[in-house]
């Protein structure tokens, strides 16, 4: 059947005059994490893109300044705080952790680029690369849904444990210690919010 505008404008009027209704509205509800896991049955992440790379800095302002200029970006990008939060609080190998960091994100056609420097000397991922290793990659991000539904444990199974786990009000990420196997972490990264 071929939809002409015809067919449209009587079909808004239909559903303005109250002649077709619309469905209930339901109530605005807080996002929360998936209740199912989207782990696939090949290999250990659902999407083959990568979503990001996480690069360790000691000065996140300098650092910002040689990529926006590298990359010949227009707008410089903000700085936001990782403080952790009281729904997803942040635990590094197995126990708490008021580790705190600077985040910047810069968007590129395929991926983000994300610089990141650990506020003070709380352990962390990010502090222990940065005293071990000094500045450079420090993981790869993919998207997953379910983390807490079979991830961590699948992961943890296959011999990478969730290194640092912590979130914010709308979602939650895992770094996977893969770099012995991989030569880089893996941050596994779930939004509530994403479909």
């Amino acid at each position: 059947m071929k939809i002409t505008p015809l067919f449209r404008v009587l079909a808004c009027f239909a559903v303005l005059s109250g002649a077709i209704p619309l469905p209930a509205q339901t109530e605005a509800t807080q996002p929360a994490p998936a209740a199912v896991s989207d782990y696939p049955e090949r290999g250990m992440v659902p999407e083959k893109r990568m979503l990001h790379i996480g690069i360790v800095v000691r000065d996140i302002e300098k650092a910002r300044e040689h990529w926006v200029k590298f990359l010949g970006l227009e707008k410089v990008p903000d700085i936001v705080i990782a403080a952790g939060d009281a729904k997803n609080p942040t635990e590094y190998r197995g126990h708490p952790s008021t580790a705190q960091a600077k985040l910047v994100f810069m968007n590129l056609d395929n991926l983000q680029v994300e610089l990141i420097e650990p506020i003070g000397d709380e352990p962390s991922s990010w502090r222990e690369h940065l005293d071990s290793k000094g500045e450079g990659v420090h993981h790869i991000a993919f998207f997953v849904r379910g983390m807490g539904e079979g991830y961590l444990e699948k992961y943890a199974e296959a011999g990478y444990p969730c290194a640092q786990h912590g979130g914010w009000a709308t979602g939650e990420y895992g770094y996977m210690d893969t770099l012995a196997a991989l030569g880089v972490t893996v941050e596994l990264i779930e939004s509530y919010t994403r479909q």
